[in-house]
């Protein structure tokens, strides 16, 4: 009796589980009404990380999420995931560097976010060096206009040795130098960047001063 009690809240507890997953497909981005809405769905390789500057749940790989967003000009932070079999009992994820995807999103209208199916492994960890979205009409199939911009690695702290994981930017964040310049002495931009770095990359830091390498 006992083995069947625990048979049955064990699924209980996965069909508990299924059935968040399943209501957590449309995440609601934007709180206006709906006739200024739109949808936009990502693919089952495709992560949305953030909607303009609103963190989203990105789900997990082989998952396609739907996000009710404003109509007008979006940004999507997203990046591309898949997970291949190296062999019966081995798997290994591949996970792109951020891209930002820009498009114009129209009242009414559902969009999907996706990218070139990657066949093996290899061409995957290729492929996520310079992943490529593209956003199309769900209902026509069509692709729309829409810009793309790459992370690259910060280089203040990535460079270290020490330095594991890299921390992405994007050029369209940055402030011009010239106006840096004008607003703060190097020691006020240093202490900005100490200010966004993570405490792996702070240890880092100390490390590289202790020893200068």
């Amino acid at each position: 009796m006992k083995r069947f009690s625990t048979y049955l809240f064990a699924t209980l507890s996965t069909v508990t589980f299924l059935t968040s997953c399943a209501n957590q497909q449309v995440q609601v981005a934007y709180q206006g009404p709906e006739t200024n809405t739109a949808l936009v769905t990502s693919s089952g390789t495709v992560l949305i990380k953030y909607v303009d500057n609103d963190e989203v749940h990105e789900g997990f790989i082989g998952q396609e999420i739907t996000y009710r967003v404003d109509a007008g000009q979006r940004v999507l932070l997203l990046a591309y995931s898949d997970l291949f079999n190296v062999s019966a009992d081995e798997h290994e994820k591949v996970v792109s560097r951020p891209a930002k995807v820009t498009f114009k999103a129209e009242a009414g209208k559902t969009y999907k976010v996706v990218n070139p199916k990657q066949s093996n492994l290899e061409a995957a960890k290729t492929f996520a060096e310079a992943p490529e979205f593209s956003v199309i009409d769900a209902k026509t199939g069509t692709e729309i206009e829409a810009s793309q911009e790459l992370s690259r690695p910060r280089t203040f702290l990535t460079e270290l040795k020490s330095a594991v994981t890299p921390v992405y930017e994007f050029e369209s964040d940055q402030v011009p130098v010239a106006q840096v310049e004008a607003a703060a002495s190097s020691l006020e931009q240093l202490k900005s960047v100490w200010s966004r770095a993570t405490e792996e990359e702070r240890e880092a830091f100390r490390s590289w001063l202790s020893t200068g390498q």
